[in-house]
């Protein structure tokens, strides 16, 4: 399996995590830092997780450094920047379509 594939995977699975607060001890603390509160008084972590393109897009540089971390620590290079990038850029629309997908699915096979 290619390294982009595995990094897009990781990020989707980072990302439904986070959306899905099965990692709540880093998801309730975001979530309750008053910053940029809008009318609602949704905070903005709140609002960003509950988007899959914006946790999408952090979920993919999180996995690309997991995965690339030997890489960074022992030999960084400018070119990494561009790449992180457009993995997280990558990741955003790869978990926006894997969550939309999934949705689909789930109303679909509900019977309603």
């Amino acid at each position: 399996m290619s390294n982009f594939l595995l990094t897009i995977l990781a990020a989707y699975g980072i990302c439904f995590g986070l959306m899905n607060d099965k990692a709540a001890f880093i998801t309730g603390p975001l979530r309750r830092i008053p910053l940029f509160p809008d009318d609602q008084g949704q905070t903005f972590f709140a609002r960003m997780l509950s988007c899959p393109y914006c946790t999408g897009f952090h979920a993919g540089y999180i996995a690309w450094f997991m995965i690339h971390a030997h890489v960074v620590l022992t030999a960084p290079s400018w070119g990494m920047i561009g790449e992180v990038v457009a993995t997280a850029f990558a990741s955003s629309a790869a978990c926006y379509l894997l969550d939309i997908t999934a949705e689909w699915v789930e109303h679909w096979s509900s019977g309603e």
